[in-house]
């Protein structure tokens, strides 16, 4: 019986990874850049962005949506396999953004 649970175990891991490995899908992003809007300049330094970088993406678009998305996939970019949803959630909650942080994760839950 043993070897049947941890069988079981393997499988819902492959079917529904957590948090920490989930990485974070284009879907989400996509969400998150139009809920964040004008707060994309609060995330940025979370997300350990230089001055630099962050003119550059004003110099990119005037639209404050696709400014967030730009930095989210600039993020994205950078951190590879480590653009999970944890670290997202971790520099939305330490930006002060929880209500965006309680969206992403119904979001995360939502898609498996």
């Amino acid at each position: 019986e043993e070897a049947v649970k941890e069988c079981d175990c393997v499988e819902l891991d492959i079917l529904s990874p957590d948090l920490q490995t989930k990485l974070v899908t284009g879907e989400q992003i996509d969400v998150l850049a139009n809920k964040l809007g004008e707060q994309w300049k609060v995330l940025a330094p979370y997300f350990e962005m230089k001055e630099s970088d962050i003119r550059g993406i004003e110099s990119d678009s005037e639209d404050v949506k696709m400014r967030a998305k730009l930095l989210l996939v600039a993020w994205h970019d950078r951190e590879g396999l480590q653009a999970t949803v944890e670290s997202i959630l971790s520099a939305l909650t330490d930006a002060g953004l929880t209500e965006l942080a309680e969206i992403l994760t119904n979001e995360a839950d939502n898609i498996s």
